[in-house]
């Protein structure tokens, strides 16, 4: 029945598709919130003031759905299951991206299904992200360019994947489960990364992926520039010297 009824809602206008997710489903959410042509079926769910959410997005089977202020979801992206989806301030999601958490998987072992992207953190273009179990943004994350994948599981068998703070991943590359990149690292476009790279401030290369090279002063750019310019207030300056 809530499904059907959030598909009824989808052509409302956005007022009072809000005001209907209050009163019906019970959801939190903020003040200037636009939600246009989606529908968002969660078992809890609360959304920041000023966030957007396009057209043809769905919400799916999540247990607890969190989105920040100021985020952008765009167009056409697909958000499946979970325990815990956490979208941060400022984040923005642009379109066509499948990020799901199988639902009601056979797993061996303990598994935590849940998504947490940081504050001011991109997803682009036509990315899939399984997080059946853990995956984590942190701040400032551009997973750029597009057609990239992040694994969580191998059959039964699952582990997390975590992406450090201000790291810039180019296009088609590849996270296995259990694997990870430092802070401030630039993830060279194709790279498959099998394990975890500690490090900073480094290039990250390669079939497996390992760190090549520090990062040189003009390629800093990749890590320090804000991801969102129209927004003011991210931390995305340099960290003070060790």
């Amino acid at each position: 029945m809530r499904l059907i009824i959030a598909l009824l809602l989808v052509p409302f206008p956005s007022f009072l598709k809000v005001w209907a997710y209050r009163i019906l489903f019970g959801y939190k959410i903020g003040k200037q919130v636009k939600i246009g042509l989606s529908a968002i079926l969660a078992d809890k769910c609360t959304i920041g003031d000023r966030s957007r959410i396009g057209h043809f997005n769905l919400f799916y089977r999540n247990q607890d759905l969190r989105i920040g202020s100021d985020v952008i979801v765009g167009f056409a992206n697909r958000i499946f299951g979970g325990k815990v989806v956490d979208i941060g301030d400022k984040c923005h999601i642009f379109r066509f991206n499948e990020i799901n958490s199988i639902l009601d998987p056979l797993v061996l072992g303990d598994f935590d299904p849940r998504l947490e992207l940081g504050e001011g953190s991109v997803i682009t273009v036509n990315h899939k992200i399984d997080f059946t179990d853990k995956v984590t943004f942190g701040p400032s994350v551009v997973f750029a360019g597009r057609n990239s994948n992040i694994w969580t599981h191998n059959r039964q068998k699952t582990a997390p994947v975590s992406i450090g703070r201000n790291c810039y991943v180019g296009s088609n590359v590849q996270f296995v489960a259990g694997s990870s990149i430092g802070e401030y690292c630039v993830l060279a476009l194709g790279s498959v990364v099998t394990k975890k790279i500690a490090g900073e401030w480094q290039i990250v290369a390669g079939m497996p992926a390992k760190a090549v090279k520090p990062l040189d002063e003009d390629s800093k750019v990749l890590v320090t520039y804000p991801t969102r310019p129209d927004l003011e207030g991210l931390d995305n300056a340099l960290p003070p010297a060790s």
